[in-house]
């Protein structure tokens, strides 16, 4: 029998056992240990700013045992960072933090500093501007206030909280496969959802080819148009000397701005340079893609990427995690788990990348995506998709999308993320459930969250509904219509 799911692991991050006598050793000398422990989380040595920033840690009191740097790198590896700002014990890059204010327009102002302060990262449009609202209308009147409040919705790994502020109610009415119909802060009421983007593959400045079935315009950031390609037309992208060089039919230019290459008339992207050949279907290639590709330099100045942008359920028909034959409940509950995996990382902890500027990628590490030409060879998939359109799980508020790891198969239960990734963090992740259709004896991936095998299991042997699986899986989630 095919396993249901690609026996890969999947998820926020996959991270490495350490072994117990890692965890036993004494706590001594701890500053020496720095290294150890960002290898133990991060699979490497760190850099130059990365050591300083962790060892600056330790030295000031912060983290006074290994267990506890380690947890704290694990967290910042969940973020998809590999560390924190230079913020530590109540300053910011060694100075003091402003002094507090009451005047609401320095509260507007000082949203962005003390936003950044508190989470590590620049907000997006949309956590400025819920958090701006909540001054304005009176609702958070000092300083005082606002840093409380955005350390409580940090505490929830929010970056906002739901729309119902201000006097305003959030609006909730039925919706499809019985979930509530609701807006969520940050997520597009879009009726195929909000626009993802996701990492494909990266050069170290070679060109990257691209072509398309129809016609697609280049495009310098995010809106200037240089050109027009017709069907078949080649364009390459490639970065030297702090520029792309974009040579194609007709085409010759040099920027310092990403390209951003849109198709037309829904016109199907194909990256000539990328190889991802089929082992199950013989001479097909999965680099077809519908939605923009976009190349773009990392921040690193390191790598040259390829980004699909998409809308989301356009992006789940491209989803390679199953082979869309299993039970239709399986489906349904796969589906809802990958939609709320990839919002997730888009609205609530901004992406996963540090450097490519991508949501998630199309790898095992996020979830495997193999766009349009998959689509194509698993049409029933996008058809029971369909059905639980829109549909994602969330905290107990229902206004923010939770973390919906998933692994291949366990050993006969699942494991907490207390277990596992040494956070208390995710409290919808932290109880070990039994796990019967399991065909493993050893977990197949990080064994968090949802077992593939079990919920197939759960679905065809037992009967059960896609969301009697969701919520077996991931405690005290609410499942709710975001569009």
């Amino acid at each position: 029998m095919r396993i249901p799911l690609a026996m890969i692991a999947v998820g926020a991050t996959v991270l490495l056992a350490l072994p117990a006598s890692a965890w036993a050793a004494p706590e001594q000398a701890l500053t020496a240990r720095v290294n150890e422990a960002f290898r133990a989380a991060f699979s490497r040595n760190p850099r130059a700013e990365e050591n300083v920033y962790w060892l600056g840690r330790v030295v000031r009191g912060e983290k006074a045992t290994f267990n506890a740097l380690v947890g704290a790198m694990y967290y910042h590896k969940a973020l998809g960072q590999t560390m924190g700002t230079g913020r530590v014990n109540g300053t910011q890059d060694g100075k003091p933090v402003a002094p507090p204010t009451d005047s609401s327009r320095q509260l507007i102002i000082d949203t962005l500093p003390l936003f950044v302060q508190i989470y590590g990262r620049d907000p997006s449009n949309s956590e400025k501007a819920w958090w701006r609202k909540r001054i304005s209308c009176k609702e958070i009147t000092t300083r005082v206030g606002l840093t409380k409040a955005m350390g409580y919705h940090k505490a929830k790994s929010v970056g906002k909280g739901s729309d119902a502020i201000c006097g305003q109610k959030a609006s909730v009415s039925s919706g499809a496969g019985g979930a509530i119909r609701r807006s969520v802060a940050g997520i597009s009421s879009h009726p195929m959802g909000d626009q993802v983007r996701i990492g494909i593959f990266s050069t170290d400045g070679r060109a990257i080819s691209v072509t398309s079935d129809g016609t697609y315009q280049i495009r310098e950031g995010a809106s200037k148009i240089l050109g027009t390609l017709g069907k078949d037309d080649v364009v390459q992208v490639s970065w030297s000397d702090g520029k792309y060089h974009v040579r194609g039919s007709g085409v010759s230019f040099d920027t310092a701005n990403k390209i951003r290459l849109v198709p037309l008339n829904q016109a199907i992207m194909q990256i000539k340079s990328y190889s991802d050949p089929s082992a199950t279907y013989p001479g097909k290639n999965y680099n077809r893609f519908r939605g923009i590709i976009e190349i773009r330099i990392g921040n690193d100045h390191k790598k040259l990427w390829a980004i699909n942008e998409l809308r989301t359920e356009y992006y789940l028909r491209g989803l390679a995690e199953t082979s869309g034959d299993g039970p239709v409940e399986y489906l349904k509950a796969l589906s809802v788990a990958a939609r709320t995996y990839v919002l997730y990382h888009k609205v609530v902890t901004g992406g996963r990348s540090i450097n490519g500027g991508w949501d998630i990628t199309n790898t095992s590490d996020d979830q495997i995506y193999r766009g349009y030409e998959y689509e194509i060879i698993t049409p029933r998939m996008a058809s029971v998709f369909n059905q639980v359109k829109g549909i994602i799980a969330t905290d107990g508020e229902g206004d923010t999308p939770v973390s919906t790891v998933y692994f291949s198969d366990s050993d006969g239960r699942t494991r907490s993320a207390k277990e596992v990734w040494h956070t208390d963090r995710f409290p919808y992740l932290q109880q070990s459930v039994a796990d019967p259709h399991h065909a493993a004896s050893s977990c197949r991936g990080h064994c968090v969250g949802m077992s593939a095998q079990g919920a197939y299991g759960f679905a065809k042997a037992d009967g059960w509904n896609w969301q009697k699986i969701l919520n077996y899986y991931y405690k005290g989630i609410k499942l709710v219509r975001a569009y």
